[in-house]
């Protein structure tokens, strides 16, 4: 079976849930997966894989500003105008790629979804699309998107969601529910070696974090949780894996509560070098809020990942994390924003490592329960074949 990949990157670092995707539908030997870049960068992987760099959501933002522009002028048209344009660039490029002939499409995120449906539509190929988080929920600002958006959930054969939470956003906007799987972007590697992690509660305390530094995640309220911590802790540290629009809004937040010594801020970090930190850590934590654009998490990989690690999580009541986390069993929820509920949260676990050694195994059953190893990939593949066979979900 042909299958075409589509997705607007040609696989970022930070996109390991799309890498280990395309890598587990590449690895299938009846099937010739072909990823579709929307970006003019090569793709680079450490496996064997047929890609094409289109360049379809590469466009010209100098012109396409000036086209919202002209389109304000003339009635508020900006967005319609603007969406037009880009389409209309997007299916160019798609014909100048010369594309194989596929029998079924899988497109990630919504924004790639709304400037290919037309042409997928055209060539006769049935697709699917993996919406996620912001795709469904900041993103609709834009109104002429907002609209394309409800034509996508018609046009597509079958939508997939990280989450039961995003799942539900959509089915209120206008989905027809019966479209809709829910399938967690995780799935537990075959073999963890927990031997890696088996004296962590030996060394002084840690807290990790490790993910994008932007709104959505909030780490500005993780930082102040951490410095209520130290009062009780003054031995803990708090590593921050990632780089982001709000590094430098860290680092002077840090500085101001007086807690950079103990903050660790790396930047973004190889995966492997993230698992060995992991490994050596106490308690992972985040505190994912919706931001004031509206975006929001789908399901949060690294809190998956930090649950297979068998850490204990401590995170806040949003969108997905509540399917990752029970609270009181495999960690804690609290609030959005509460900085201070969290630092409780942290300060019990770090009093009492025999409870966070627990309630990390007990993340690490639960885990491997709702991303057992190769499921995500086999739930993926059957709904594409039938998808292909039959034209529906």
């Amino acid at each position: 079976m042909n299958v075409g990949y589509f997705n607007h990157t040609s696989i970022e670092p930070s996109e390991t849930f799309i890498r280990d995707l395309v890598k587990g539908l590449a690895d299938k030997s009846d099937w010739n997966l072909t990823y579709v870049s929307g970006s003019f960068e090569p793709v680079n992987v450490d496996f064997e894989l047929q890609s094409i760099s289109s360049g379809y959501f590469d466009k010209n933002n100098r012109l396409s500003d000036k086209i919202y522009k002209v389109g304000q002028i003339f009635g508020g048209r900006g967005y319609r105008w603007q969406f037009l344009a880009d389409r209309k660039t997007a299916q160019n490029l798609l014909k100048k790629s010369s594309l194989p002939s596929f029998d079924v499409a899988y497109v990630e995120y919504a924004i790639s979804g709304v400037l290919l449906a037309d042409y997928l539509i055209s060539k006769n190929i049935p697709f699917v699309v993996h919406v996620h988080g912001y795709d469904v929920t900041a993103v609709r600002h834009n109104t002429e998107y907002a609209r394309r958006l409800k034509k996508l959930y018609q046009q597509a054969a079958a939508i997939i969601t990280p989450s039961a939470h995003i799942k539900r956003v959509i089915v209120l906007d206008g989905c027809n529910p019966a479209k809709v799987t829910v399938i967690h972007p995780f799935q537990v590697p075959e073999s963890l070696d927990e031997s890696r992690w088996s004296g962590r509660y030996d060394s002084p305390p840690s807290l990790t974090f490790i993910g994008r530094l932007t709104q959505k995640k909030n780490p500005i309220a993780l930082l102040h949780a951490f410095a209520e911590v130290l009062e009780d802790h003054p031995e803990a540290t708090l590593r921050i894996l990632g780089d982001g629009d709000l590094m430098e809004a860290c680092k002077a937040r840090a500085a101001r509560l007086g807690i950079s010594h103990r903050v660790q801020m790396t930047g973004m970090v190889e995966r492997e070098e993230a698992f060995k930190i992991l490994c050596s850590s106490w308690i992972y934590v985040q505190h994912s809020v919706t931001s004031l654009s509206g975006d929001q998490e789908g399901f949060p990989v690294s809190l998956a990942e930090a649950s297979a690690h068998a850490l204990p999580l401590v995170s806040t009541i949003h969108s997905g994390i509540t399917e990752n986390i029970i609270d009181g069993t495999t960690g804690y929820l609290v609030q959005e924003y509460d900085y201070s509920g969290m630092a409780k949260r942290l300060s019990e676990l770090i009093a009492n490592p025999v409870k966070a050694e627990k309630m990390g195994r007990a993340a690490q059953k639960h885990i491997k329960k709702i991303c057992a190893p190769g499921q995500r990939v086999n739930n993926i593949m059957k709904l594409l074949q039938r998808v292909a066979e039959h034209g529906t979900g």
